[in-house]
């Protein structure tokens, strides 16, 4: 029972009983006030004139003085004529002089508030005006009023409309057939009402059932679970914003295992990097170690100078790492500086000439004369052209030509490094600036490097708020761009 009413459902239609059962209570006791204070108005304003007929009657026995056994028999006839009224006299202070009711009723008040006797009187008793009940203490009654000469005195007459034997037959017809035909009728239209109401409450929280079952499917692993969210009120808007989530973490969560799997594949790079040339290194060593007195000095510098390249190799597969994990972290802080793009061109090319020239490969720089300043950390945008230019000399077959060419662009200088090698897969454009990553003729592991190139120039040109982009056709070559800032001492020269 417990978890029946844990549901929002369930909750809601409670409530909305107790307030069906509160309401329909509070619309049969305004509907039996209301009623009675309309009998009791209608009575009064049919009665208002009764007082003084019965005054008119009886005031030829009183014009001397007050005589209640004189006026008795008159007033009893006039009670046997109505048995529902009360019929008393008062002086001009309320106090009861006589009465008249049935034998065996009392009163318990021996005078009356002669503020609302006055105000009917006064008023002709056309509005509903209640006055005390001599036979009940601190309960007003529907009554008729009228003066009276008493000899030199004023009196009234004071007959309360309800009586005793009213309130009896008011108590039978509310056991009337006609009564109880009305409450039935009530309670079939409240059970008809909460009928109709829990039916509709059912079929408005079937949306957010719904979403709660989304929900806990979800938590339980359908991550491609989503709800339907039609329409514009809150529950649909509940729904969407679910969806949006529920997609936002699926992606999120793609992006999760895609993380997993470059680690794990850096993890294995690097171990298969380091442990090459760690094997090489020990391999030789251990060699000139135990044939030391066989060996040759010829042989023995060999093995040393490839020790000591493997050693280099090594020593720069570290220096990358911490390179690319500190541009990673943003530990890497710019310091940026006015310069000659075509300048810094010019020298990574010259220093990266005489080995072009060894392979047989032409490199040359290509720049106008006039292109301005450019706003950037000048040692990383060096770093990113060597490493861009080392990358196409390393895939350029002997004969071909790597070019960088320097252009002006919307606002920024672009940079672009150009070779004629064999061209890079489309299938592997996408993930050429992954770290380690050689699935491509461009990035074989037999060309030497290790695989971190790409990955550090493109995090120094994101760095300086641009981006960079490939082009490349098979057997045709490639292209790598990026664009550099102009710098604003150009306008102000300019100016």
């Amino acid at each position: 029972m417990k978890q029946v009413f844990r549901s929002f459902y369930a909750r809601i239609s409670t409530i909305f009983l107790l307030l069906i059962v509160v309401l329909g209570a509070g619309w049969v006791a305004i509907a039996f006030q209301s009623a009675r204070q309309l009998f009791s108005e209608v009575e009064q304003v049919l009665n208002r004139q009764y007082a003084r007929s019965i005054a008119a009657e009886i005031q030829p026995m009183v014009s001397g003085g007050f005589d209640a056994g004189r006026v008795r028999g008159a007033i009893h006839y006039m009670m046997v004529l109505n048995p529902m009224v009360e019929i008393y006299l008062l002086n001009t202070e309320g106090k009861i002089l006589a009465y008249f009711t049935g034998p065996s009723d009392k009163v318990e008040k021996g005078s009356v508030d002669m503020g609302p006797v006055r105000q009917f009187v006064e008023s002709g008793g056309d509005t509903l005006i209640l006055g005390d009940d001599p036979r009940s203490a601190g309960r007003l009654k529907p009554f008729s009023a009228a003066p009276l000469s008493m000899g030199g005195d004023t009196g009234y007459v004071y007959i309360i409309l309800g009586g005793t034997r009213y309130d009896a037959t008011l108590r039978m017809i509310r056991q009337s057939y006609i009564l109880r035909a009305g409450m039935v009728a009530l309670l079939l239209a409240l059970l008809s009402t909460l009928v109709v109401g829990l039916s509709l409450f059912f079929l408005l929280t079937q949306p957010l059932r719904a979403l709660g079952d989304a929900v806990r499917a979800f938590q339980k692993g359908e991550h491609g679970r989503r709800v339907d969210a039609h329409g514009r009120d809150e529950l649909a808007g509940l729904g969407r914003a679910f969806n949006e989530m529920a997609s936002t973490i699926e992606a999120d969560m793609e992006k999760l295992r895609e993380a997993e799997r470059m680690r794990k594949d850096l993890i294995a790079n690097i171990s298969h990097d380091l442990r090459s040339p760690l094997a090489s290194i020990r391999g030789y060593l251990e060699t000139i170690l135990l044939k030391d007195a066989q060996l040759s000095a010829e042989e023995r510098k060999n093995f040393i100078e490839i020790s000591l390249k493997n050693t280099a190799s090594l020593q720069r597969l570290v220096e990358e790492l911490f390179e690319l994990v500190k541009l990673d972290t943003r530990q890497v802080q710019l310091r940026k500086e006015a310069f000659q793009a075509a300048e810094l061109a010019q020298d990574a090319v010259l220093k990266l000439k005489p080995g072009a020239d060894r392979a047989g490969i032409s490199l040359t720089v290509d720049a106008p004369q006039d292109l301005p300043l450019v706003m950037a950390d000048i040692g990383l945008v060096e770093r990113v052209l060597t490493n861009l230019i080392e990358n196409a000399l390393a895939w350029t077959p002997a004969g071909g030509s790597v070019r960088v060419a320097l252009e002006r662009e919307n606002g920024t200088v672009h940079v672009s490094v150009i070779d004629t090698g064999a061209g890079i897969d489309p299938e592997d454009l996408t993930r050429i600036f992954e770290r380690f990553y050689r699935a491509d003729r461009s990035r074989d592991r037999s060309r030497g490097g290790a695989g971190l190139g790409l990955a550090i120039a493109r995090e120094i040109v994101e760095m300086h708020g641009s981006a960079l982009t490939v082009e490349s056709r098979i057997n045709a070559g490639t292209r790598f761009s990026f664009a550099l800032t102009i710098a604003l001492v150009n306008q102000s020269s300019a100016n």
